[in-house]
């Protein structure tokens, strides 16, 4: 993986992790991720850390309730 060269062994955990996780995901869920994300992005440049955070908490939040999930 070329792109963690210089990424942290616990980032580089992180990251294959949530590959892991997205490769279950259904379609309306990846959808719904590729909006946030660059909101999440746009936050984070603008240096509103923890709006960011709150939105990663609640994506979070969304993906791990089984309610929701696709059935």
């Amino acid at each position: 993986m070329a792109e963690l060269s210089g990424a942290s062994e616990d980032q580089a955990e992180d990251i294959a992790a949530f590959r892991a996780a997205l490769s279950k995901l259904g379609e309306d869920h990846r959808r719904v991720l590729q909006v946030l994300f660059p909101r999440i992005a746009a936050l984070q440049e603008r240096g509103d850390t923890d709006g960011a955070l709150a939105l990663v908490a609640k994506i979070k939040a969304i993906l791990s309730d089984p309610e929701r999930r696709p059935q």
